[in-house]
């Protein structure tokens, strides 16, 4: 059994972070990845991907992105962007290797790989947050001869051209793909199953992250209420289709729901120029299509599930209730238990990538600062 110092497992944004970070102060430890490439998650996104917040607040620690890329990063710029990170912080990763079981050994953890067997002193998990898709079921799905799909398995428009789509989920992957398949002319409908936050992803110009970052230095309720008066001043009301606002804003959702509203880049203009139909949620399926819980009935070929993702973390550690009920750690970017963090599980108001930052340079404070912290 090998002994490690620093354990991280995944490399992504949240496992260059804090390997980096590691690195850099001189501290010993081992990454490893289940797939070939680091950003493994990020090249399988769909093509038209771009990231809904800035570049100044985006950037991994220690390494800014290129003054050449634009404001809101693409898919493939993030990824060149994460090679280069690797590179400039001389980070190795194990490629090929997947963990497989965790548990307290010894004063520290018994890591279970694909490819061996470690003894632990501080276990850092950066699986990612949209790790393994959740596709839902209904009734008479088995009947239904058009397709099923997982967003996971979009790229592009291409596979889609002559057929016609129900998206099922508008939350920013589902607005997003709205947008690619009725820019190619694609007959396209989406289904809204709940009430709908909709933040543009600019205010005059302005970022819609930086007045984020202002709102959540204030207490969640005045932040809250001050982010429902901006977006009923900026978005439009969409009740005519059929989606409704929440009672509360963007901060409480986030905050509370762990759940991004919609960042409008083109969406709701689809939406209110009709073309992109708006259905409530699936009743069932039948033959040729689906019966919405409104009693309508509509033809599809294809039904994309934008439904998202689950951490699939519960069968890593079978002996600990660490775990919320989404399947999520209850404790994110600090010791969850001795020697254990989860980092990149955090869907913060203020980004994703951001947050992935801060709470990187947390969990290094926590282990060198340890008063247990030694070789193991």
């Amino acid at each position: 059994m090998k002994k490690v110092e620093n354990f991280v497992v995944g490399a992504g944004p949240a496992g260059l972070a804090i390997s980096g970070l590691l690195g850099k102060s001189n501290l010993e430890y081992t990454i490893i990845e289940k797939s070939q490439a680091v950003g493994s998650a990020w090249r399988t996104h769909y093509e038209r991907l771009h990231l809904h917040t800035v570049k100044e607040l985006s950037a991994l620690p220690g390494l800014p992105f290129p003054k050449h890329y634009p404001r809101y990063v693409p898919r493939d710029l993030l990824i060149e962007y994460m090679e280069n990170y690797t590179r400039h912080f001389h980070i190795f990763p194990q490629f090929e290797e997947e963990l497989k079981l965790a548990k307290r050994d010894s004063g520290g953890w018994k890591v279970v790989t694909s490819k061996d067997e470690y003894l632990v002193k501080n276990l850092i998990i950066c699986t990612g947050y949209n790790h393994t898709p959740k596709i839902p079921h209904w009734e008479g799905e088995d009947q239904f001869q058009g397709e099923i799909l997982h967003s996971k398995v979009y790229r592009n428009y291409k596979p889609f051209l002559g057929k016609k789509i129900l998206i099922v989920g508008i939350g920013n992957t589902g607005g997003e793909l709205a947008i690619d398949l009725v820019e190619h002319g694609i007959e396209t409908s989406i289904c809204v199953r709940s009430p709908l936050r909709v933040v543009p992803r600019e205010i005059f110009g302005i970022p819609m992250q930086w007045t984020a970052l202002v709102l959540s230095k204030l207490p969640l309720d005045l932040a809250d209420s001050i982010s429902q008066f901006l977006l009923h001043l900026t978005t439009h009301d969409l009740q005519e289709f059929g989606i409704q606002r929440p009672s509360y804003g963007s901060i409480r959702q986030v905050k509370e729901q762990e759940k991004i509203p919609l960042i409008d880049i083109g969406t709701v203009k689809l939406i209110r120029e009709r073309k992109l139909k708006v259905f409530p949620g699936i009743k069932k399926f039948f033959t040729s299509g689906v019966e919405f819980v409104n009693g309508l009935k509509e033809d599809f070929d294809i039904v994309l599930l934008c439904t998202g993702f689950e951490p699939a973390l519960k069968n890593l550690f079978p002996e600990e209730e660490i775990f919320n009920s989404k399947g999520y750690p209850l404790v994110r970017g600090k010791q969850a238990l001795e020697g254990l963090y989860f980092l990149g599980f955090t869907n913060h108001v203020t980004g994703f990538l951001r947050y992935i930052g801060v709470e990187a340079e947390n969990i290094l404070k926590e282990i060198q600062s340890s008063k247990s912290y030694a070789k193991v």
